[in-house]
Protein backbone atom coordinates (compact mmCIF):
# COMPACT_ATOMS: atom_id res chain seq x y z
CA UNK A 1 0.00 0.00 0.00
CA UNK A 2 1.24 3.46 -0.85
CA UNK A 3 1.79 5.74 2.11
CA UNK A 4 2.55 9.45 2.11
CA UNK A 5 5.71 10.28 4.03
CA UNK A 6 6.09 13.79 5.37
CA UNK A 7 9.32 15.44 6.40
CA UNK A 8 9.96 15.14 10.09
CA UNK A 9 13.05 15.73 12.19
CA UNK A 10 11.81 13.11 14.62
CA UNK A 11 12.30 10.03 12.54
CA UNK A 12 15.78 9.34 13.84
CA UNK A 13 15.87 7.57 17.19
CA UNK A 14 18.53 9.80 18.68
CA UNK A 15 18.81 11.24 22.15
CA UNK A 16 18.85 15.00 22.72
CA UNK A 17 22.14 16.67 23.49
CA UNK A 18 23.24 16.14 27.07
CA UNK A 19 21.42 12.88 27.45
CA UNK A 20 22.39 9.24 27.06
CA UNK A 21 20.79 6.66 24.82
CA UNK A 22 18.39 4.13 26.34
CA UNK A 23 20.09 0.75 26.94
CA UNK A 24 19.79 -1.72 24.06
CA UNK A 25 17.53 -4.73 24.13
CA UNK A 26 19.17 -8.00 25.22
CA UNK A 27 19.38 -11.01 22.95
CA UNK A 28 16.16 -13.03 22.97
CA UNK A 29 14.30 -9.95 24.22
CA UNK A 30 10.85 -11.53 23.92
CA UNK A 31 12.05 -14.52 25.91
CA UNK A 32 13.39 -12.31 28.69
CA UNK A 33 10.10 -10.39 28.77
CA UNK A 34 8.16 -13.67 28.96
CA UNK A 35 10.32 -14.84 31.85
CA UNK A 36 9.92 -11.53 33.69
CA UNK A 37 6.13 -11.61 33.39
CA UNK A 38 5.99 -15.28 34.41
CA UNK A 39 8.01 -14.53 37.55
CA UNK A 40 5.89 -11.47 38.33
CA UNK A 41 2.72 -13.53 37.99
CA UNK A 42 4.02 -16.38 40.13
CA UNK A 43 5.12 -13.93 42.81
CA UNK A 44 1.38 -13.40 43.33
CA UNK A 45 0.04 -16.82 42.41
CA UNK A 46 2.68 -19.29 43.67
CA UNK A 47 0.28 -20.99 46.17
CA UNK A 48 -1.43 -22.46 43.10
CA UNK A 49 1.67 -24.61 42.63
CA UNK A 50 0.80 -26.22 45.98
CA UNK A 51 -2.77 -26.99 44.89
CA UNK A 52 -4.43 -24.02 46.58
CA UNK A 53 -7.72 -22.62 45.24
CA UNK A 54 -7.69 -18.90 44.31
CA UNK A 55 -10.94 -18.03 46.05
CA UNK A 56 -12.18 -16.37 49.23
CA UNK A 57 -15.61 -16.29 50.91
CA UNK A 58 -16.45 -12.86 49.39
CA UNK A 59 -15.54 -13.92 45.85
CA UNK A 60 -18.18 -14.40 43.19
CA UNK A 61 -16.35 -17.63 42.37
CA UNK A 62 -16.98 -18.93 45.89
CA UNK A 63 -20.60 -17.78 45.99
CA UNK A 64 -21.68 -19.08 42.59
CA UNK A 65 -18.90 -19.36 40.01
CA UNK A 66 -17.50 -22.69 41.13
CA UNK A 67 -20.93 -24.32 41.19
CA UNK A 68 -21.78 -23.01 37.71
CA UNK A 69 -18.54 -24.28 36.23
CA UNK A 70 -18.53 -27.66 37.98
CA UNK A 71 -22.11 -28.23 36.78
CA UNK A 72 -21.13 -27.43 33.18
CA UNK A 73 -17.93 -29.49 33.30
CA UNK A 74 -19.68 -32.57 34.72
CA UNK A 75 -22.52 -32.25 32.19
CA UNK A 76 -20.08 -31.88 29.28
CA UNK A 77 -18.11 -34.93 30.41
CA UNK A 78 -21.24 -37.03 30.91
CA UNK A 79 -23.26 -36.05 27.85
CA UNK A 80 -20.79 -34.51 25.41
CA UNK A 81 -22.72 -31.24 25.17
CA UNK A 82 -23.06 -28.00 27.11
CA UNK A 83 -26.00 -27.72 29.51
CA UNK A 84 -28.83 -25.51 28.28
CA UNK A 85 -30.79 -25.38 31.52
CA UNK A 86 -29.79 -24.82 35.14
CA UNK A 87 -32.43 -26.49 37.37
CA UNK A 88 -30.86 -25.30 40.64
CA UNK A 89 -31.69 -21.55 40.59
CA UNK A 90 -35.17 -20.04 41.05
CA UNK A 91 -36.89 -23.23 39.94
CA UNK A 92 -34.77 -23.29 36.79
CA UNK A 93 -33.04 -20.82 34.45
CA UNK A 94 -31.51 -20.97 30.99
CA UNK A 95 -27.82 -21.84 31.32
CA UNK A 96 -26.38 -20.24 28.19
CA UNK A 97 -28.89 -17.41 27.86
CA UNK A 98 -28.51 -16.29 31.49
CA UNK A 99 -24.70 -16.17 31.07
CA UNK A 100 -23.34 -18.59 33.67
CA UNK A 101 -19.74 -17.52 33.14
CA UNK A 102 -17.14 -18.62 30.59
CA UNK A 103 -19.27 -21.34 28.98
CA UNK A 104 -17.64 -21.17 25.52
CA UNK A 105 -14.51 -19.15 26.32
CA UNK A 106 -11.34 -21.30 25.88
CA UNK A 107 -10.84 -21.61 29.64
CA UNK A 108 -13.62 -24.21 29.65
CA UNK A 109 -11.07 -26.56 28.04
CA UNK A 110 -8.98 -26.42 31.21
CA UNK A 111 -11.93 -27.91 33.09
CA UNK A 112 -11.87 -30.89 30.74
CA UNK A 113 -8.31 -31.84 31.74
CA UNK A 114 -8.08 -30.82 35.40
CA UNK A 115 -10.37 -30.33 38.42
CA UNK A 116 -12.66 -27.32 38.19
CA UNK A 117 -11.05 -25.39 41.05
CA UNK A 118 -7.56 -25.89 39.62
CA UNK A 119 -8.75 -24.81 36.17
CA UNK A 120 -10.39 -21.67 37.57
CA UNK A 121 -7.25 -20.75 39.50
CA UNK A 122 -4.99 -21.13 36.48
CA UNK A 123 -7.46 -19.28 34.29
CA UNK A 124 -6.84 -16.20 36.43
CA UNK A 125 -3.07 -16.73 36.56
CA UNK A 126 -2.68 -17.26 32.82
CA UNK A 127 -4.59 -14.09 31.98
CA UNK A 128 -2.61 -11.94 34.42
CA UNK A 129 0.50 -13.16 32.61
CA UNK A 130 -1.00 -12.54 29.17
CA UNK A 131 -2.08 -9.00 30.06
CA UNK A 132 1.57 -8.11 30.67
CA UNK A 133 2.91 -9.94 27.63
CA UNK A 134 0.35 -8.44 25.24
CA UNK A 135 1.05 -4.95 26.59
CA UNK A 136 4.76 -5.50 26.00
CA UNK A 137 4.10 -6.64 22.43
CA UNK A 138 1.95 -3.62 21.68
CA UNK A 139 4.49 -1.16 23.08
CA UNK A 140 7.34 -2.79 21.16
CA UNK A 141 5.28 -2.58 17.97
CA UNK A 142 4.96 1.17 18.55
CA UNK A 143 8.75 1.39 18.63
CA UNK A 144 9.42 1.72 22.35
CA UNK A 145 12.61 0.29 23.78
CA UNK A 146 12.79 -3.14 25.40
CA UNK A 147 13.05 -1.83 28.95
CA UNK A 148 10.34 0.78 28.45
CA UNK A 149 7.95 -1.83 27.08
CA UNK A 150 8.90 -4.25 29.87
CA UNK A 151 8.03 -1.61 32.46
CA UNK A 152 4.75 -0.91 30.66
CA UNK A 153 3.72 -4.55 30.86
CA UNK A 154 4.49 -4.71 34.59
CA UNK A 155 2.60 -1.45 35.16
CA UNK A 156 -0.51 -2.92 33.54
CA UNK A 157 -0.53 -6.52 34.74
CA UNK A 158 0.37 -5.81 38.38
CA UNK A 159 -1.76 -2.68 38.76
CA UNK A 160 -4.58 -2.72 41.26
CA UNK A 161 -7.12 -2.52 38.46
CA UNK A 162 -5.91 -5.77 36.84
CA UNK A 163 -4.14 -7.82 39.51
CA UNK A 164 -6.93 -7.46 42.09
CA UNK A 165 -9.66 -8.92 39.84
CA UNK A 166 -8.92 -12.17 41.67
CA UNK A 167 -10.30 -10.82 44.95
CA UNK A 168 -13.95 -10.32 43.89
CA UNK A 169 -13.57 -13.23 41.45
CA UNK A 170 -14.22 -11.19 38.31
CA UNK A 171 -12.71 -13.51 35.75
CA UNK A 172 -14.77 -12.16 32.84
CA UNK A 173 -13.39 -8.66 33.45
CA UNK A 174 -9.86 -10.06 33.56
CA UNK A 175 -10.30 -11.97 30.30
CA UNK A 176 -11.38 -8.83 28.42
CA UNK A 177 -8.74 -6.66 30.12
CA UNK A 178 -6.02 -9.14 29.08
CA UNK A 179 -7.23 -9.19 25.47
CA UNK A 180 -7.52 -5.38 25.28
CA UNK A 181 -3.80 -4.65 24.57
CA UNK A 182 -3.74 -7.52 22.06
CA UNK A 183 -6.66 -5.93 20.21
CA UNK A 184 -4.81 -2.59 20.07
CA UNK A 185 -1.67 -4.38 18.88
CA UNK A 186 -3.55 -6.00 16.00
CA UNK A 187 -5.17 -2.70 15.04
CA UNK A 188 -1.78 -1.02 14.91
CA UNK A 189 -0.35 -3.77 12.70
CA UNK A 190 -3.35 -3.61 10.39
CA UNK A 191 -3.53 0.17 10.01
CA UNK A 192 0.10 1.25 10.17
CA UNK A 193 1.97 -1.84 8.98
CA UNK A 194 -0.54 -3.15 6.43
CA UNK A 195 -0.59 -6.68 7.92
CA UNK A 196 -3.75 -8.19 6.47
CA UNK A 197 -3.63 -11.22 8.79
CA UNK A 198 -4.12 -8.89 11.76
CA UNK A 199 -7.77 -8.33 10.77
CA UNK A 200 -8.49 -12.01 11.26
CA UNK A 201 -6.71 -11.92 14.61
CA UNK A 202 -8.71 -8.84 15.63
CA UNK A 203 -11.96 -10.58 14.68
CA UNK A 204 -11.01 -13.55 16.86
CA UNK A 205 -10.21 -11.22 19.77
CA UNK A 206 -13.62 -9.55 19.48
CA UNK A 207 -15.26 -12.96 19.43
CA UNK A 208 -13.35 -14.05 22.52
CA UNK A 209 -14.34 -10.85 24.34
CA UNK A 210 -17.97 -11.66 23.64
CA UNK A 211 -17.50 -15.21 24.90
CA UNK A 212 -15.79 -13.98 28.09
CA UNK A 213 -18.74 -13.05 28.67
CA UNK A 214 -18.61 -9.52 30.08
CA UNK A 215 -20.73 -7.18 27.92
CA UNK A 216 -19.80 -4.06 29.89
CA UNK A 217 -16.04 -4.38 29.37
CA UNK A 218 -16.74 -5.54 25.81
CA UNK A 219 -18.49 -2.20 25.24
CA UNK A 220 -15.54 -0.27 26.65
CA UNK A 221 -13.09 -2.29 24.55
CA UNK A 222 -15.01 -1.66 21.34
CA UNK A 223 -15.40 2.06 22.06
CA UNK A 224 -11.70 2.50 22.79
CA UNK A 225 -10.68 0.33 19.84
CA UNK A 226 -12.94 2.37 17.57
CA UNK A 227 -11.41 5.64 18.74
CA UNK A 228 -7.91 4.20 18.34
CA UNK A 229 -8.72 2.93 14.85
CA UNK A 230 -9.78 6.43 13.75
CA UNK A 231 -6.60 7.83 15.29
CA UNK A 232 -4.43 5.33 13.43
CA UNK A 233 -6.28 5.91 10.18
CA UNK A 234 -6.06 9.70 10.04
CA UNK A 235 -3.18 10.84 12.27
CA UNK A 236 0.31 11.53 10.97
CA UNK A 237 2.53 9.13 12.90
CA UNK A 238 6.30 8.91 12.55
CA UNK A 239 6.03 11.37 9.69
CA UNK A 240 3.65 9.11 7.76
CA UNK A 241 0.05 9.88 6.88
CA UNK A 242 -2.05 7.20 5.23
CA UNK A 243 -3.67 8.18 1.92
CA UNK A 244 -7.38 8.73 2.47
CA UNK A 245 -8.44 5.78 0.32
CA UNK A 246 -6.07 3.46 2.23
CA UNK A 247 -7.33 4.76 5.58
CA UNK A 248 -10.96 4.25 4.60
CA UNK A 249 -10.25 0.78 3.21
CA UNK A 250 -8.55 -0.26 6.43
CA UNK A 251 -11.38 1.18 8.50
CA UNK A 252 -13.70 -1.00 6.45
CA UNK A 253 -11.49 -4.01 7.18
CA UNK A 254 -11.63 -3.21 10.90
CA UNK A 255 -15.43 -2.94 10.77
CA UNK A 256 -15.64 -6.24 8.90
CA UNK A 257 -13.42 -7.83 11.55
CA UNK A 258 -15.80 -6.62 14.28
CA UNK A 259 -18.71 -8.11 12.32
CA UNK A 260 -16.93 -11.45 12.05
CA UNK A 261 -16.14 -11.25 15.77
CA UNK A 262 -19.82 -10.73 16.50
CA UNK A 263 -20.59 -13.84 14.47
CA UNK A 264 -18.02 -15.81 16.48
CA UNK A 265 -19.72 -14.69 19.70
CA UNK A 266 -23.26 -15.29 18.45
CA UNK A 267 -23.42 -18.68 20.19
CA UNK A 268 -23.44 -16.69 23.45
CA UNK A 269 -25.23 -13.42 22.71
CA UNK A 270 -28.12 -14.67 20.55
CA UNK A 271 -29.57 -16.75 23.42
CA UNK A 272 -29.01 -13.76 25.71
CA UNK A 273 -30.91 -11.53 23.30
CA UNK A 274 -33.84 -13.93 23.39
CA UNK A 275 -33.76 -14.14 27.19
CA UNK A 276 -33.19 -10.47 28.00
CA UNK A 277 -36.90 -9.59 28.10
CA UNK A 278 -37.19 -11.90 31.13
CA UNK A 279 -34.22 -10.29 32.85
CA UNK A 280 -34.60 -7.86 35.79
CA UNK A 281 -32.66 -5.36 33.64
CA UNK A 282 -34.95 -5.73 30.64
CA UNK A 283 -35.88 -2.05 30.77
CA UNK A 284 -32.40 -0.89 31.67
CA UNK A 285 -31.41 0.97 34.83
CA UNK A 286 -33.84 3.83 34.47
CA UNK A 287 -32.79 5.31 37.80
CA UNK A 288 -29.62 7.32 37.12
CA UNK A 289 -28.52 6.83 40.72
CA UNK A 290 -28.59 3.05 40.27
CA UNK A 291 -26.73 3.27 36.96
CA UNK A 292 -23.98 5.32 38.61
CA UNK A 293 -23.73 3.15 41.72
CA UNK A 294 -20.30 1.66 42.40
CA UNK A 295 -18.64 4.54 40.61
CA UNK A 296 -15.22 5.72 41.76
CA UNK A 297 -15.77 8.28 44.55
CA UNK A 298 -13.56 11.33 43.80
CA UNK A 299 -11.84 11.24 47.19
CA UNK A 300 -10.79 7.62 46.54
CA UNK A 301 -8.76 8.59 43.47
CA UNK A 302 -6.09 9.30 46.08
CA UNK A 303 -5.86 5.50 46.47
CA UNK A 304 -3.88 5.45 43.22
CA UNK A 305 -0.94 6.77 45.28
CA UNK A 306 -1.91 5.78 48.83
CA UNK A 307 -4.07 2.60 48.67
CA UNK A 308 -4.66 2.55 52.43
CA UNK A 309 -6.45 5.92 52.36
CA UNK A 310 -9.99 4.53 52.04
CA UNK A 311 -9.05 1.27 53.75
CA UNK A 312 -8.19 -2.00 52.05
CA UNK A 313 -10.71 -4.87 52.02
CA UNK A 314 -12.33 -5.17 55.48
CA UNK A 315 -11.03 -1.73 56.51
CA UNK A 316 -12.89 0.03 53.70
CA UNK A 317 -14.96 3.00 54.91
CA UNK A 318 -16.01 4.55 51.58
CA UNK A 319 -19.33 5.26 49.91
CA UNK A 320 -19.60 2.00 47.97
CA UNK A 321 -20.14 -0.18 51.07
CA UNK A 322 -17.91 -2.93 49.64
CA UNK A 323 -14.56 -2.51 47.96
CA UNK A 324 -12.99 -5.86 47.15
CA UNK A 325 -10.58 -4.61 44.49
CA UNK A 326 -7.60 -2.26 44.53
CA UNK A 327 -7.32 1.23 43.02
CA UNK A 328 -3.54 1.34 43.43
CA UNK A 329 -1.71 2.47 40.29
CA UNK A 330 1.76 2.33 41.85
CA UNK A 331 4.09 5.04 43.10
CA UNK A 332 6.82 4.14 40.59
CA UNK A 333 4.24 3.99 37.78
CA UNK A 334 2.91 7.45 38.61
CA UNK A 335 6.38 9.00 38.76
CA UNK A 336 7.34 7.52 35.39
CA UNK A 337 3.96 8.36 33.83
CA UNK A 338 4.43 12.00 34.78
CA UNK A 339 7.93 11.94 33.26
CA UNK A 340 6.39 11.06 29.88
CA UNK A 341 5.47 14.73 29.45
CA UNK A 342 9.06 15.93 29.89
CA UNK A 343 10.36 17.01 26.48
CA UNK A 344 7.13 15.91 24.81
CA UNK A 345 7.63 18.15 21.79
CA UNK A 346 10.76 16.28 20.77
CA UNK A 347 9.17 12.83 21.15
CA UNK A 348 8.55 10.97 17.89
CA UNK A 349 5.58 9.23 19.52
CA UNK A 350 4.10 12.33 21.13
CA UNK A 351 0.76 11.88 19.32
CA UNK A 352 0.36 8.46 20.90
CA UNK A 353 1.12 10.00 24.29
CA UNK A 354 -1.48 12.70 23.68
CA UNK A 355 -4.09 10.16 22.52
CA UNK A 356 -3.63 7.95 25.57
CA UNK A 357 -3.54 10.96 27.89
CA UNK A 358 -6.98 11.92 26.57
CA UNK A 359 -8.09 8.29 27.01
CA UNK A 360 -6.85 8.45 30.61
CA UNK A 361 -8.83 11.62 31.28
CA UNK A 362 -11.99 10.30 29.61
CA UNK A 363 -11.87 6.98 31.47
CA UNK A 364 -11.32 8.82 34.76
CA UNK A 365 -14.33 11.09 34.18
CA UNK A 366 -16.42 8.07 33.16
CA UNK A 367 -15.26 6.18 36.28
CA UNK A 368 -16.42 9.01 38.55
CA UNK A 369 -20.00 8.38 37.44
CA UNK A 370 -22.50 10.80 38.94
CA UNK A 371 -19.80 12.82 40.74
CA UNK A 372 -19.47 14.99 37.60
CA UNK A 373 -21.96 15.88 34.83
CA UNK A 374 -19.85 13.96 32.30
CA UNK A 375 -21.56 10.59 32.74
CA UNK A 376 -24.86 12.00 31.47
CA UNK A 377 -23.29 11.99 27.99
CA UNK A 378 -22.55 8.25 27.62
CA UNK A 379 -25.68 7.37 29.61
CA UNK A 380 -27.83 9.25 27.11
CA UNK A 381 -25.99 8.59 23.86
CA UNK A 382 -24.14 5.25 23.93
CA UNK A 383 -26.34 2.18 23.34
CA UNK A 384 -26.29 -0.36 26.15
CA UNK A 385 -24.91 1.97 28.82
CA UNK A 386 -28.26 2.19 30.62
CA UNK A 387 -28.07 -1.56 31.32
CA UNK A 388 -24.83 -1.28 33.30
CA UNK A 389 -23.82 0.06 36.68
CA UNK A 390 -20.33 0.32 38.23
CA UNK A 391 -18.92 2.82 35.71
CA UNK A 392 -15.57 2.57 37.53
CA UNK A 393 -14.93 -0.69 35.68
CA UNK A 394 -13.89 1.32 32.62
CA UNK A 395 -10.66 2.33 34.32
CA UNK A 396 -8.78 -0.64 32.91
CA UNK A 397 -8.50 1.69 29.89
CA UNK A 398 -7.03 4.40 32.13
CA UNK A 399 -4.66 1.85 33.65
CA UNK A 400 -3.45 0.87 30.20
CA UNK A 401 -2.92 4.56 29.38
CA UNK A 402 -0.83 4.91 32.55
CA UNK A 403 1.22 1.88 31.48
CA UNK A 404 1.99 3.47 28.12
CA UNK A 405 2.92 6.75 29.79
CA UNK A 406 5.15 4.88 32.26
CA UNK A 407 6.83 3.20 29.29
CA UNK A 408 7.56 6.59 27.72
CA UNK A 409 8.66 8.01 31.07
CA UNK A 410 11.06 5.10 31.55
CA UNK A 411 12.85 6.10 28.37
CA UNK A 412 13.12 9.70 29.63
CA UNK A 413 14.47 8.38 32.95
CA UNK A 414 17.09 6.12 31.37
CA UNK A 415 18.16 8.86 28.95
CA UNK A 416 18.76 11.18 31.96
CA UNK A 417 16.11 13.60 30.72
CA UNK A 418 14.21 13.63 34.05
CA UNK A 419 15.21 16.67 36.07
CA UNK A 420 16.21 16.83 39.72
CA UNK A 421 13.46 19.39 40.28
CA UNK A 422 10.79 16.96 39.07
CA UNK A 423 11.96 14.14 41.35
CA UNK A 424 12.43 16.45 44.31
CA UNK A 425 8.85 17.63 43.79
CA UNK A 426 7.67 14.05 44.18
CA UNK A 427 9.84 13.58 47.29
CA UNK A 428 8.47 16.73 48.92
CA UNK A 429 4.87 15.79 48.09
CA UNK A 430 5.40 12.27 49.44
CA UNK A 431 6.93 13.63 52.65
CA UNK A 432 4.03 16.06 53.17
CA UNK A 433 1.52 13.23 52.69
CA UNK A 434 3.40 11.01 55.15
CA UNK A 435 3.49 13.78 57.75
CA UNK A 436 -0.22 14.55 57.29
CA UNK A 437 -1.00 10.87 57.79
CA UNK A 438 1.20 10.70 60.89
CA UNK A 439 -0.50 13.66 62.62
CA UNK A 440 -3.99 12.32 61.86
CA UNK A 441 -4.94 14.88 59.21
CA UNK A 442 -5.74 12.27 56.56
CA UNK A 443 -7.88 10.34 59.02
CA UNK A 444 -9.80 13.54 59.79
CA UNK A 445 -10.32 14.08 56.06
CA UNK A 446 -11.58 10.50 55.75
CA UNK A 447 -14.13 11.12 58.51
CA UNK A 448 -15.46 14.13 56.62
CA UNK A 449 -16.34 11.90 53.62
CA UNK A 450 -17.65 8.81 55.38
CA UNK A 451 -20.80 7.68 57.11
CA UNK A 452 -20.49 8.50 60.81
CA UNK A 453 -21.46 4.91 61.57
CA UNK A 454 -18.09 3.87 60.12
CA UNK A 455 -16.04 6.09 62.42
CA UNK A 456 -14.67 3.08 64.31
CA UNK A 457 -13.50 1.51 61.06
CA UNK A 458 -11.73 4.73 60.05
CA UNK A 459 -9.94 4.91 63.38
CA UNK A 460 -8.96 1.24 63.11
CA UNK A 461 -7.50 2.00 59.66
CA UNK A 462 -5.31 4.83 60.97
CA UNK A 463 -2.24 2.70 61.69
CA UNK A 464 -2.36 1.12 58.22
CA UNK A 465 -2.80 4.58 56.70
CA UNK A 466 0.29 5.97 58.43
CA UNK A 467 2.37 2.94 57.52
CA UNK A 468 1.12 3.08 53.95
CA UNK A 469 2.01 6.75 53.57
CA UNK A 470 5.59 6.10 54.66
CA UNK A 471 5.72 3.02 52.42
CA UNK A 472 4.74 5.15 49.41
CA UNK A 473 7.33 7.76 50.34
CA UNK A 474 9.99 5.05 50.60
CA UNK A 475 9.39 4.05 46.98
CA UNK A 476 9.54 7.69 45.88
CA UNK A 477 12.93 8.00 47.59
CA UNK A 478 14.16 4.75 46.05
CA UNK A 479 13.38 6.11 42.57
CA UNK A 480 15.23 9.34 43.45
CA UNK A 481 18.16 7.32 44.76
CA UNK A 482 18.28 5.25 41.58
CA UNK A 483 18.36 8.45 39.53
CA UNK A 484 21.27 9.82 41.57
CA UNK A 485 23.18 6.55 41.25
CA UNK A 486 22.76 6.62 37.48
CA UNK A 487 23.58 10.31 37.02
CA UNK A 488 26.76 9.94 39.07
CA UNK A 489 27.91 6.93 37.11
CA UNK A 490 27.56 4.47 40.00
CA UNK A 491 25.51 2.09 37.85
CA UNK A 492 25.07 1.64 34.11
CA UNK A 493 21.86 2.50 32.30
CA UNK A 494 21.22 -1.23 31.77
CA UNK A 495 21.52 -1.93 35.50
CA UNK A 496 19.30 1.06 36.20
CA UNK A 497 16.70 -0.25 33.75
CA UNK A 498 16.49 -3.66 35.42
CA UNK A 499 16.47 -1.99 38.85
CA UNK A 500 13.53 0.12 37.73
CA UNK A 501 11.63 -2.98 36.58
CA UNK A 502 12.31 -4.72 39.90
CA UNK A 503 11.42 -1.63 41.92
CA UNK A 504 8.09 -1.25 40.15
CA UNK A 505 7.26 -4.94 40.57
CA UNK A 506 8.07 -4.89 44.29
CA UNK A 507 6.11 -1.66 44.80
CA UNK A 508 2.99 -3.14 43.21
CA UNK A 509 3.47 -6.55 44.85
CA UNK A 510 3.58 -5.10 48.37
CA UNK A 511 -0.02 -3.95 47.88
CA UNK A 512 -1.58 -6.38 45.42
CA UNK A 513 -0.49 -9.65 47.06
CA UNK A 514 -3.02 -8.90 49.82
CA UNK A 515 -5.82 -9.43 47.28
CA UNK A 516 -4.58 -12.86 46.22
CA UNK A 517 -6.35 -14.93 48.87
CA UNK A 518 -6.11 -18.69 48.47
CA UNK A 519 -8.19 -21.40 50.09
CA UNK A 520 -7.91 -25.13 50.44
CA UNK A 521 -8.94 -27.18 47.37
CA UNK A 522 -12.62 -27.39 46.53
CA UNK A 523 -12.98 -30.95 47.78
CA UNK A 524 -12.06 -29.65 51.25
CA UNK A 525 -14.09 -26.44 51.42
Amino acid sequence: MAQRREKSPLRQSTSPAGTSAAPPAPRFAFGWATLAYALATLSLGYPALLGKFLVNPDSDQYIAGYAFREFAASTLRATGHFPLWNPYLFGGMPYVAAMHGDIFYPTFLLRMIMPTDVAMTWGFIIHIFLSGLFTYGFLRALGYSFHGALVGGIAYMMSGQIASYVSPGHDGKLFVSALFPLALWMLYLGFRKGKNWSWGAFALIVGLCILSPHPQLLQYTLLTSGAYALFLAFATLDGVKLPRDVAIRRLGAALLAVTVGLAIGAVQYLPVREYVKWSPRAGGLADYRVATSYAWPPEEVFNAYLPQFSGMLDNYWGRNRIHLHSDYAGVVVLILAGAAFIGLRSDARRKHIIFWSVALLMSLLWSLGGATPFYHIPYALIPGTKYFRAPATIFFVGTFALALLACAGTERFLQLRVSRKYLFGWAIAGLVIALLASVGALTNIAESFSDERLADRIQANNAALVLGAWRSLAFVLLVVGLWFAMTRGKISSTMAAWALVALMAVDLWTVEHVYWMFSSPAHVI
